[in-house]
């Protein structure tokens, strides 16, 4: 499934643009991360809590799935000017 690491054919496979749909019209639209913190956000995009690369069998289950706004979704992965402002921690660590 994913090759040599590589994981972008995954996320361009229409089962996974599917379940991603799916996860987000499940969770409401919202974005799991600022609905905790009483915001709504509309979420965007589906993000593994435990990353693909490291659990490649749970890339389709969707109890390892968060519906997440990109602001959100970048802060978790430590990227951008997000993650230092709101003080985010990476929270595949877990």
């Amino acid at each position: 499934m994913i090759a040599a690491g590589d994981v972008s054919p995954f996320y361009k496979d229409r089962a996974w643009r599917g379940l991603a749909l799916k996860i987000i019209k499940m969770r409401h639209n919202e974005c799991e991360m600022c609905k905790r913190r009483g915001r709504y956000t509309p979420a965007k995009l589906v993000h593994h809590i435990k990353p693909l690369k490291q659990a490649p069998e749970l890339a389709y289950d969707s109890n390892n799935l968060m519906a997440l706004c990109h602001d959100c979704h970048e802060a978790i992965h430590e990227r951008g000017i997000y993650a230092a402002s709101k003080g985010y921690r990476n929270v595949e660590k877990w």
